[in-house]
């Protein structure tokens, strides 16, 4: 579904948690492999609206593609829209931990057109992500969904938020239009974070989980990413339900949006590549590292900066005496300083100019994360 930006930001912010190159992430996003022959897989089945015999091709070619990768069980989440049978279509890869991380990307096109890149860039990413994760061990789980209806209202993504959403969703990550218009400018992607105050309660962790993603977008791809808010697509009902979400959208305007023109001939496949890419290291990266981006393991309001601002060295105040590491980010989201310490202990920033800066605080017994706006001053 097309989202309006009424602004558009140079990323920045709070990288959250610690990130440098992983060699075992990198290695796995090479494998990213036949997009353009997924995608034309995709468009062969026509205009897929709901209640359509070209959907339920779409359905039944997606249930033997994950059988094929290994996956036994495939589920199919029936529910009723008018007088047709719906179906959202379901994997699991089970983590090491109760905790899941969920992938969204609707099957489901408009009645114009195939919906090449709306959103069939988006379900070959989740082929692509489910193949190559398989046979890797991970700490959370990841279940994969492809929610039917998107297109006339989030129904897919709602019905099941409804009724087996359930309480152990660490993140959902929407994947939906990653592609791209042939000849355009693709060097951006839209990193989207949740902006919305029904409920506030879940923004402060989409911030710092989106500044990540955006982060390994720039380690693990050739992209830029840019912030744009979440809107309009299947994680609303999910943030709208308290749940952390976040999401990859296309930067670039794709004028075969919605029309019978949206096939892989007018796509910038290369470029949906690189998307993927970086839609598979997060992946990777969320659903293997220990520290949980849940609002349960987020505090924002229990420490103190002293001075505020500074000009030589801080502390930073707190009734706890653990074990910190403490990551400084300029206003473009740039890390620029990094150190441990403790709570309450000086902390030299004499070496940082003036400015605004942003300070993500791990609490390594607590297993929290604190965040943190510093001015220093000269």
């Amino acid at each position: 579904m097309q989202r309006v930006y009424s602004f558009i930001l140079v990323f920045c912010g709070l990288t959250s948690l610690a990130q440098t190159y992983d060699y075992s992430i990198g290695r796995q996003t090479e494998k990213v492999d036949s997009v353009a022959q997924l995608l034309l897989e995709y468009e062969s089945f026509g205009i897929k609206n709901t209640g359509s015999k070209n959907l339920d091709s779409t359905r039944d070619w997606l249930v033997n593609k994950y059988q094929s990768f290994g996956y036994d069980q495939v589920f199919l989440d029936t529910f009723k829209v008018g007088a047709y049978q719906a179906y959202n279509i379901i994997i699991e890869k089970p983590g090491l931990t109760d905790q899941w991380i969920v992938i969204g990307a609707h099957y489901d096109s408009q009645v114009a057109g195939p919906g090449t890149n709306d959103n069939g860039s988006g379900v070959v990413a989740c082929l692509e992500i489910a193949r190559i994760i398989e046979d890797i061990e991970c700490r959370k789980g990841v279940r994969i969904i492809h929610f039917s209806a998107e297109e006339i209202g989030l129904l897919g993504s709602s019905h099941y938020v409804r009724n087996d959403a359930g309480k152990n969703i660490d993140l959902m990550f929407n994947l939906d239009q990653l592609g791209g218009s042939k000849n355009a400018n693709n060097s951006k992607i839209f990193c989207e974070r949740d902006e919305d105050d029904t409920p506030s309660t879940n923004n402060t962790a989409s911030t710092l989980v989106t500044d990540t993603l955006g982060h390994l977008i720039s380690i693990y791809t050739n992209l830029t990413p840019v912030l744009g808010r979440a809107y309009g697509s299947d994680y609303v009902p999910f943030e709208d339900s308290g749940y952390v979400i976040t999401g990859l959208y296309q930067e670039s305007d794709y004028p075969q949006y919605h029309t019978a023109d949206d096939r892989l001939e007018f796509m910038d496949t290369d470029a949906t590549t690189e998307v993927i890419k970086g839609a598979l290291a997060a992946t990777l990266y969320f659903a293997r590292n220990t520290l949980s981006v849940s609002v349960q393991n987020l505090k924002s309001t229990e420490i103190k900066l002293v001075p505020n601002p500074a000009s030589n060295s801080i502390k930073i105040s707190s009734e706890s005496n653990s074990d910190i590491q403490i990551i400084f980010s300029n206003q473009l989201g740039e890390r620029v300083f990094e150190t441990k310490a403790k709570y309450n202990k000086t902390i030299d920033v004499s070496t940082l100019p003036a400015g605004i800066y942003f300070l993500s605080i791990f609490d390594q017994k607590k297993l929290e994360t604190n965040v943190a706006r510093l001015i220093i001053v000269a």
